[in-house]
């Protein structure tokens, strides 16, 4: 059997179609599942179906829908299908759907929700009561084609830390995933943080230092926890997936950075006075987009405590600022990245050309794209010649 790993801590994550109003099948414009199970049926029920098939992978054929509403999506935003023919009828992608975003470490599929679906969490969880119940979600998965040799390769690969093989990562991530369902409704976000690093008292001073570049102080967080640490706590192995490249303490400060840039981010509709919904940031469908635009930043900020070593033509490929002080900002990090000091001694001159916090911001987001690009380029290099050692 294909090995799985579930990327979120089992059943927090809940959703009821007929509670959404952000219905998923008015924004997508396909939809697939297997050829020789639900398909067959459903080409048998609706034969039209067939004019509008679009790929083929394996057992899985793809069938295009118009952009904006699915072919069977009833008056009453319910699925046609499963209310007149069963849920067993339904196309794979539909039945999976949310969780169906999935990748490879190693040769195991780690699956992640879909924030497409504006998923509530549920404290403390609940396996068996929720539809993010991890035997429910794997269940499902191993009926459907996705496992089947044909699919598998078109997951992407999850670039890993050189110093890590995908078994070690594997254990590292469902033991943090664990005790993230452990901290719910009980340890503040932080906490859990920083009780998984090696060396909490340095991770807290470099967490300081490098949340001054973005005006943002490290001791801010609330005493008492609060919704927001359940939220990143739900979130939390999620996020992790795509930085899996960087050092496991490196991965530990990104975190942490992202609570404090999203607990300051919160406060834009509070101060509005804005009724929550499904979509806000405070809830993980928002909170996930919000935290994945500024993500190259927070990356960049985490690794800040390495020496990196960019190749030579990265000057040349610096971004498009359109603006001088940026520009030799960008010129002065990417010129020191090759001596020997480290990256966030670097940041912290090359950023003090700019004391706009929205320009620092957008050239850490821009900057850190840009780097992580070429270095991931190498970090690819080394999986795939280690991949080829192992066969």
């Amino acid at each position: 059997m294909v090995p799985v790993y579930m990327a979120f801590p089992d059943g927090v994550f809940h959703y009821v179609c007929r509670e959404c109003t952000l219905v998923c099948c008015f924004r997508s414009d396909q939809f697939d599942g297997g050829f020789d199970g639900e398909i067959k049926t459903l080409v048998r029920l609706y034969p039209a179906l067939e004019l509008v098939a679009t790929r083929r992978r394996g057992n899985v054929t793809t069938f295009s829908t118009p952009s904006g509403r699915c072919y069977f999506l009833g008056g009453d935003s319910l699925c046609a299908i499963e209310k007149e023919h069963g849920k067993e009828t339904k196309p794979t992608a539909c039945s999976i759907f949310p969780f169906n975003h999935f990748s490879r470490i190693g040769k195991t599929i780690a699956v992640s929700p879909n924030f497409l679906c504006p998923l509530g969490v549920k404290v403390p969880p609940r396996p068996g009561q929720v539809e993010g119940t991890h035997s429910k979600v794997e269940a499902s998965l191993r009926r459907s084609p996705y496992l089947d040799d044909s699919y598998l390769s078109g997951f992407p690969r999850l670039a890993i830390s050189a110093e890590q093989s995908p078994a070690s990562v594997l254990a590292r991530e469902t033991a943090f995933r664990d005790d993230c369902s452990l901290a719910l409704g009980e340890r503040t976000f932080a906490d859990t943080v920083r009780g998984a690093s090696s060396d909490p008292g340095g991770f807290e001073s470099f967490v300081e230092r490098a949340a001054a570049l973005l005006d943002l102080d490290a001791s801010s967080s609330p005493p008492e926890r609060d919704g927001t640490d359940d939220l990143l706590l739900a979130l939390a192995p999620t996020l992790r997936l795509n930085l899996l490249h960087l050092s496991s303490e490196a991965i530990l400060r990104a975190l942490r950075l992202s609570e404090l840039l999203l607990r300051r981010v919160i406060e834009i509709p509070k101060s509005l006075s804005m009724p929550a919904g499904p979509a806000d940031i405070s809830a993980p469908k928002g909170a996930y987009e919000v935290l994945g635009q500024v993500g190259p930043a927070l990356r960049l900020l985490a690794r800040s405590d390495d020496r990196i070593e960019m190749p030579v033509n990265a000057v040349k490929k610096i971004p498009p600022f359109g603006e001088p002080e940026m520009t030799f900002a960008a010129f002065k990090l990417l010129r020191a990245s090759g001596n020997s000091a480290r990256l966030i001694d670097t940041l912290e001159d090359a950023t003090a050309l700019l004391p706009s916090l929205s320009n620092r911001m957008a050239f850490l987001v821009e900057m850190g794209t840009h780097i992580e690009a070429a270095l991931l380029k190498k970090v690819k290099r080394h999986a795939s010649r280690r991949e080829e050692l192992s066969v």
